[in-house]
């Protein structure tokens, strides 16, 4: 949700849907009106957030402006004193849209906390051009909770193409190609889709373009753990039914390629479809045994086993406060090339604070980076951490990345998993990160590392 309006009171409900805009003054006669500079000459400002648009009453409404040398009808706004301003794309051309689309933007606008999401409304929309839905749909994610069939508007047809044509590649790969050959994409995903979910059409156009191409070097371990991230995360329901089921396939893919992304790309497959439950690999532990040590027992470690093939997992508390995660994958004979060449593949684990109610609390606590050596048949990995003192959640169900794709990280939140992997030593860490782009946080982490254990 936005911030509250600072008079106490709802901002008006008909601003500007996207970040720019441009005055309009009259045209030559016969002329359509002329668009004056991107938000007044300051393009770094927000449209949205402009005092104009929140200290006097605007209507919607739709203006004839001249678009690439040809008149087209715009999204505008037009104040109570009579000026209007048209709404412009990224490219800073008027976005688009039919007279009854301006009225119908006009209706979500004044229902804006609980707009319809009706079939009729969806297919609507589907009708206007896609800039006027993506930023329609991006505000409303911004500040408010939109109905996710209100999503199903954007052309996920382009999504289900792109998914279906990995998916072959990658069964074509592992000996099972599909029943009748699959066209590429037709055109870029870019970034449209993601008012419904970061991390999917981004990852998913590279991954299709990798393997249709056939691209060398290091970079499928990277894209395959971005997606299924996203997939882990995405609200399914905002993914029109035929969109789920070919991603599903595609995590289904993904899980036979590569055993190290498996449990994860089987989790994203059973959120997709909702059948075949997976169960996560995440345990609720508490700290209780801090008091039985001290009161005399004589057992004060305590381990818990999770197990879902080809993962196997054991997390130990031992009776001085630490934390213990040992965690096994079992691999493939033969481990794949891409793997191999990504370089290090390090598990990430958070560690999170449950509430009250014995739940753990969503996108809160610390996460660490297990190192996966390996070895005959199986990658290996194991970290010892201070426990929390109080209840809280284990979590390994994210994938794994490469090391040298950890480059978006803080150095903090990398300098601490380098001492939680106890067996690991200092010689190893630089064999890992020297190599790495100059700019890469590992540097840092292992610097600070090094002062304090060299």
């Amino acid at each position: 949700m936005t911030s509250p309006h600072p008079e106490g009171v709802s901002p008006p409900p008909h601003r500007p849907l996207s970040d720019w805009i441009a005055g309009v003054r009259p045209g030559p006669p016969g002329r359509p009106p002329v668009l004056g500079r991107v938000n007044d000459g300051d393009e770094r400002t927000d449209a949205r957030t402009m005092p104009r648009f929140r200290t006097q009453p605007w209507t919607r409404t739709s203006l004839v402006v001249e678009r690439a040398g040809e008149h087209c009808r715009a999204l505008a706004l037009r104040a109570s004193d009579g000026s209007e301003v048209v709404e412009l794309d990224d490219f800073g051309v008027p976005i688009s849209v039919s007279e009854t689309g301006a009225e119908l933007i006009t209706r979500l606008e004044e229902d804006w906390a609980e707009p319809a999401a009706d079939p009729r409304t969806v297919a609507r929309l589907r009708d206007e051009g896609l800039a006027l839905r993506y930023f329609l749909l991006h505000r409303l994610t911004r500040e408010t909770v939109a109905p996710p069939p209100l999503f199903h508007c954007l052309p996920w047809e382009h999504v289900d193409a792109a998914a279906r044509s990995a998916t072959a590649l990658l069964r074509a790969e592992t000996g099972t190609p599909s029943a009748s050959p699959t066209p590429p994409p037709d055109g870029e995903l870019r970034h449209w889709f993601t008012p419904a979910a970061s991390s999917l059409a981004g990852p998913l156009q590279v991954l299709e373009a990798g393997l249709r191409t056939e691209r060398t070097g290091a970079w499928f371990g990277r894209e395959a753990a971005n997606l299924l991230s996203g997939l882990l995360a995405v609200e399914t329901q905002r993914l029109p039914s035929a969109t789920r089921d070919a991603l599903a396939g595609l995590a289904d893919a993904l899980a036979e390629a590569d055993r190290a992304l498996h449990r994860p790309a089987r989790l994203a497959a059973a959120r997709l479809t909702g059948i075949r439950p997976v169960t996560p690999m995440r345990r609720l532990l508490d700290s209780d045994f801090v008091l039985r040590a001290s009161s005399g027992e004589t057992r004060s470690d305590r381990s818990e086993f999770l197990e879902e093939w080809p993962v196997a997992a054991v997390l130990t508390m031992t009776g001085n406060r630490l934390l213990e995660i040992e965690m096994e994958i079992e691999d493939h004979p033969s481990p794949p090339r891409r793997r191999t060449v990504d370089g290090p593949l390090f598990q990430p684990v958070t560690v999170r604070p449950a509430l009250h109610t014995g739940t753990p609390s969503a996108g809160q606590g610390t996460r660490y980076w297990i190192l996966l050596h390996t070895s005959a048949g199986a990658l290996h990995g194991f970290i010892a951490v201070l426990a929390p003192d109080h209840t809280f959640e284990v979590d390994l169900d994210a994938p794994p990345m490469p090391l040298r794709f950890l480059d978006r990280l803080s150095p903090e939140e990398l300098e601490a998993s380098l001492p939680a992997n106890e067996h690991v030593t200092l010689s190893e860490w630089h064999h890992m990160i020297d190599d790495l782009a100059p700019r890469h946080p590992a540097h840092a982490a292992l610097a600070a590392y090094a002062s304090r254990h060299g």
